[in-house]
Formats: C-alpha cells, structure tokens, sequence
C-alpha cells in the first residue's frame, strides 16, 4: 500500500517539478582491457539524466505533478519507447517535434571498468526556462527545477532566465542542480541562487583534485568526500549539498546558520551487503541511478520534506534503477493507484531504510 501520510502531498497538483534536460536515445560501448572500443550487446534503450531524474521522481509522486519536454523526430524515436514511457504516465511529457532537421538526441554510454564516459552522438536541444513557455508546463510554471550543466556552461543561463520570470512574473522555484562540467568558480558565483547542489563523486574530485593515493581505501574516499562537501555548504546554497558516492552511499550537510559547525552525514546506499536480499548480481547496470536519485531527492523536498528525508528518497530511487538495463518497471497492482516498482513498494524501501537509521 502507498504510504497514507503522503496522500495530500501527492494530490496537490498546483506544484510540478520539471527537468531542462533532454531525453536521448542511449546506445553503449565497452572498452576492453586491451584499450579497445567495442559494441555492447545491449539494444538502445531510454536514456538521459533528465529522463531518469523524472522517473526518479514518479516513484514518489503522481504524474500530474512532473514534467518534461521530449524534443524528437518521428523517423528516430521508437513507438515502442514512447509507449513505454507513456506507460509511467502520459501527463509527464511534452512532445515535440523538432524543426532544425536534426534527428532526436542520441549518445553513446562509454564503460572503462566502473568508470562511464559519454558523448552525443547527434545535436541536443539544451532547455531552459524559456523552453517551457509555448508548453503547458507554463501553466503554472513548476514549483521545482531539475537541471544537469552537462555541456557546461549552462547554469548562469538558466538562472538568468529564471531571474527575468521571477520579475515578469513572481515566479521562484526550487533549483536541485548538478553541477557536472561546471567550473568552481561557476559554483561559487551562483551557489546562493541554488537551493540543492547534488554533483557525484567524480565531480567532486575534478572540482577539487584532492591528493589521493592510486588505490584509496573507502575511508580515505569517504574523508575526501566529507572535506569536499564542508567546501561546498560555504558557498552557502539555500538548502545544502549532496554528494553522491555510487555503493558508499552519499553524504550531505544543510547549510548552517552563519558561523555554525556543519555537521556531515552519510547515508549506506539501499543495495549494500548488510540490506536483507542482497545478492552480487542486484546490481545490473549502474546508469541513471545518479540522476534518479535526485529526482527522489527533488521529490521529497518540492513535497515539503526535509533534507535528511530527501536523502532516503533518492537512495530508494537509485536502488530500482540499478536493478536493470535501462528505467525499472511500474505496475498497477489493483487499478486504484497502488504501484509496484520492480515488483516492490518504494514506500516499504523508505520505511526500510528509516528503521536502519532508527528514525522510525
């Protein structure tokens, strides 16, 4: 059964969160020991951070309350992938079709051991604020804003745009970023514009360069990650940082009062080898478990929640869509809006991690 206390969130449809990022077709490629590139015998599937972040979302809350616009061409997205999107909600999606004779976006997900590269294989339309005005995730415009950097730079844009509506028209949403490409000194001119900023482990050490050893032990990781999470919180966003560590989990501060001690925590990834019915072979593909987490995370925040509840959200959220090549699977388990991801409750997942951490 869904989780009773959050039937009023869920129902207020006057709040939407949206994504700027573009839904790309994703095909993917391994590069072997001996350096070579070769294909991966995996048939194109969904992809993009935006797309994921939003299914992220829809595992907390009902479609009528997200929003995303799919830039196409007919000839190059599959009626069986816009099906199967549809399948998650059709009041999610804008569809359009693009006029600059560009096919719809696509991308090649490059895999060096536990490492992912990626590039665009045709032209993206990048979004911003503007995008959502001829559509009708303008009315009213969303309560929250999911927006990847990727290819920087891209944020000080955004807010521009979103600054200009702010004055036309009293609009302010919530801005859950990450920051991937984006310089630091980008971070630290627009930080107390954002109110979340999410980048992962990878991001932080570019951003940073910490002196590491070649071989780091997870506790070496994990004080890295802490010092680079205090740095973070000090450009003072509104409501603080997440950092996401792929299987350590992810470690966040809220932003303090001025002067006052940062306190960091950190949260166990919901798929560890302590977690009841874990098995090596859970984890199938970690692509999109990022992103998702943060649509968990833009979830339980545009729903009044707070950052430590958020964290637990996006966790449960990761935790399915690393469960299978590509989005995990929803079903309506008796037609009065009772769903099942992959089979599972994600309420039952929230109360699970809850009770590890003693909150309930």
């Amino acid at each position: 059964m869904q989780d009773q206390n959050h039937d009023e969130e869920t129902a207020n449809t006057s709040r939407r969160i949206v994504t700027f990022e573009q839904f790309i077709v994703d095909t993917f490629t391994r590069i072997g020991e001996d350096g070579v590139e070769r294909a991966v015998d995996q048939p194109d599937q969904i992809g993009g951070g935006g797309t994921y972040a939003i299914i992220g979302s829809r595992m907390f809350v009902p479609p009528s309350r997200l929003g995303m616009i799919i830039d196409y061409t007919p000839s190059t997205l599959p009626q069986k992938m816009r099906d199967t999107l549809n399948e998650y909600g059709q009041e999610m999606w804008v569809f359009r079709e693009r006029g600059d004779g560009h096919p719809t976006a696509r991308a090649v997900n490059r895999y060096n051991g536990q490492t992912r590269g990626f590039e665009y294989l045709t032209k993206p339309l990048l979004l911003t604020p503007h995008s959502l005005l001829s559509t009708r995730l303008a009315n009213p415009l969303p309560s929250t804003l999911h927006i990847i950097s990727y290819p920087a730079p891209r944020s000080e844009g955004i807010l521009s745009e979103v600054q200009q509506l702010k004055r036309e028209r009293g609009w302010d949403p919530m801005i859950v970023w990450e920051p991937e490409e984006e310089s630091l000194e980008v971070l630290e001119r627009v930080a107390r514009d954002i109110d979340l900023i999410g980048p992962n482990h990878h991001e932080v050490l570019r951003l940073f360069s910490p002196a590491i050893s070649p071989s780091p032990t997870e506790e070496e990781l994990k004080e890295v990650y802490i010092n680079a999470c205090k740095r973070l919180v000090s450009v003072n966003p509104k409501i603080g940082v997440v950092i996401r560590c792929g299987h350590l989990g992810c470690c966040y501060a809220s932003t303090p009062p001025s002067r006052s001690e940062v306190m960091v925590k950190w949260v166990q990834a919901y798929w560890n080898p302590q977690r009841r019915g874990w098995t090596e072979g859970v984890v199938k593909d970690p692509t999109g478990a990022g992103n998702a987490f943060m649509g968990g995370l833009a979830a339980a925040l545009d729903s009044g929640k707070s950052l430590d509840e958020g964290v637990i959200w996006g966790s449960v959220a990761a935790s399915f869509t690393i469960e299978q090549d590509g989005l995990p699977m929803i079903t309506n388990i008796d037609g009065d809006g009772d769903e099942l991801w992959n089979g599972e409750d994600p309420w039952e997942r929230v109360r699970e991690m809850k009770r590890d951490m003693g909150m309930i």
